[in-house]
């Protein structure tokens, strides 16, 4: 027996012991685990959670039994962000049969196969994990947790999802940020533009920084100012792009008793890119808006005017409260007032206070807090004036002369995109939208779906999850309740996996894919802690 495995249960073994049956030792346990363990090249997944469940009818009576499989359920972990941790390459082999290299190409393989008949997929063991394992983790992440931690997480699982040289950045040395936190959350290995059509060549890859967003609806994207501008301004050969990518989830949401919210499960997806170049328009930009003024109107009839009546009230229009309704032409802009009651004839001049028809820019509340007016003017002069493939470094600069930049209030000025504007962006790599779709994380819908695939599995395949389960389950409750007799039961458990392997994946490729042995690996590979 391998002093790995004397050395993983330690502070197990050196408590008071109990009265040991003939039947079972720890030797005996440790050593039939060990053999089992070499066998399976197992992952670090625990046998929990609800079944998968087929149906079938009885030989002798019309009667349905279940027989059903104990699917694996992941231990979630922030390691999944680091590509060298063991715990993310394991999680990574596990969503590799996730389809598609950008978010939307995933999104779009995980509709599929909620959607698809079950016997698509011809009883393909790995890529049925693979789908149900995304979902189940999915959906804890995102109804388990807290805001921050959920949006934590969802970065660590995404790294794991994309696989290769995707990274959570949650360090400013990661990405080589200066002086301020960095602004992305992951560092994405993605199929940054769409490929021609029938391409049988490779996707183009390559690490896009990613920031991520989870909001409830109508949620509003926002972040510090100074942040944003200096990841613009970083040259630090660190940086994999001198763009950002924001990925926006709205858990959407509808209103319960007593104005309480629920949630519907329903998770929207939306995704834009921020350059140098799109900076101003999306970043504190203008709001367009009429211009109102006293604009000369023919009278068509006769018509007498009372200045007591002539005020917009309060629940006028903003722009119309307070101002005169008419005034008579006298040469200037606004006209002069109508002091006294008047009539005038039919084909007489007035003034009525109403929208040009012209439209003019004027900075928002929230921009306000980025930018003097004289500023913002100042830097749409400079933007405006360069080339718009050449906004640099040095152009970009600017924006650290602005009220924004500087703000002592704590945390910095925020920067924020209304859902009006983020909904109507293009997306990234050419697509013309930013909404990516949705997806129903329902725990009833998954279980229905999973009940649906168990069908189409090889009933070897059940055997060996269920075995694996029932270990589990006895090696827990032998080492840590000291039931000796459920000891007894996981070496009979060891065997039954064991042979239920065997009858599945012939020996020779067990040996040839567990290559180096379970004492060359990490403890945690195996589903054990340390």
């Amino acid at each position: 027996m391998s002093d790995y495995m004397k050395d993983m249960f330690i502070e197990v073994r050196e408590k008071p012991k109990k009265k040991e049956a003939p039947s079972v030792s720890t030797s005996m346990l440790l050593e039939m685990i060990e053999k089992t363990m070499n066998s399976l090249n197992a992952a670090h997944i625990k046998t929990a959670g609800y079944s998968l469940v087929e149906a079938e009818e009885g030989d002798d009576k019309k009667k349905q039994e279940d027989v059903s499989i104990k699917r694996p359920i992941v231990k979630i972990t922030e390691a999944w962000g680091k590509a060298e941790n063991v715990d993310r390459q394991i999680m990574e082999a596990m969503l590799n049969n996730i389809q598609g290299k950008t978010v939307e190409a995933k999104l779009d393989s995980v509709r599929a196969f909620l959607a698809n008949d079950p016997a698509s997929l011809q009883g393909d063991i790995t890529k049925i994990m693979s789908y149900l394992i995304f979902l189940d983790t999915f959906a804890s992440i995102v109804n388990d947790y807290g805001a921050s931690v959920t949006g934590f997480l969802f970065e660590a699982f995404l790294a794991a999802l994309f696989g290769g040289r995707s990274i959570q950045v949650d360090d400013p040395t990661d990405v080589g940020a200066k002086g301020s936190l960095p602004i992305e959350d992951n560092q994405l290995l993605v199929q940054a533009k769409a490929q021609s059509e029938g391409s049988d060549a490779e996707p183009d890859l390559k690490l896009v920084p990613y920031s991520l967003k989870v909001l409830r609806k109508d949620g509003i994207v926002h972040g510090s100012f100074k942040n944003l501008v200096d990841f613009f301004l970083d040259d630090s050969k660190k940086r994999v792009s001198d763009s950002i990518v924001y990925l926006v989830v709205i858990k959407d949401d509808v209103k319960g008793g007593e104005g309480e919210k629920k949630t519907t499960g329903r998770l929207k997806f939306y995704e834009f890119e921020i350059t140098r170049e799109t900076f101003m328009t999306l970043i504190g930009a203008p709001t367009e808006v009429p211009v109102w003024g006293y604009v000369p109107k023919t009278l068509k009839s006769k018509r007498a005017f009372n200045p007591a009546t002539n005020t917009f009230g309060e629940k006028a229009r903003v722009a119309e409260r307070g101002k005169h309704k008419y005034r008579l032409p006298d040469g200037s802009p606004i006209g002069a007032e109508i002091t006294e009651p008047i009539t005038l004839e039919k084909g007489a001049t007035i003034l009525r206070f109403e929208k040009t028809g012209e439209m003019q820019d004027i900075l928002a509340p929230g921009a306000l807090k980025l930018y003097t007016p004289e500023q913002h003017r100042a830097i749409m002069a400079k933007f405006g004036g360069s080339d718009p493939e050449a906004v640099n470094r040095e152009v970009f600069a600017a924006l650290k002369q602005t009220k924004g930049y500087g703000s002592k209030v704590k945390g910095g000025a925020q920067w924020s995109i209304t859902p009006t504007i983020y909904r109507k962006l293009p997306g990234i790599g050419g697509s013309e939208s930013s909404y990516k779709g949705d997806l129903v994380i329902d725990s009833g819908a998954i279980r229905e779906k999973a009940e649906e695939y168990t069908a189409t599995l090889n009933q070897g395949i059940v055997a060996i999850f269920n075995s694996l389960s029932a270990l589990t389950d006895n090696i827990n409750n032998y080492f840590i309740a000291g039931d000796i007799g459920q000891g007894s039961d996981a070496t009979t458990n060891a065997k039954k996996l064991r042979n239920a392997v065997l009858a599945v994946i012939p020996e020779p490729a067990i040996e040839q894919g567990d290559e180096g042995g379970f004492t060359d690996r990490n403890p945690s590979f195996y589903g054990f802690e340390e």
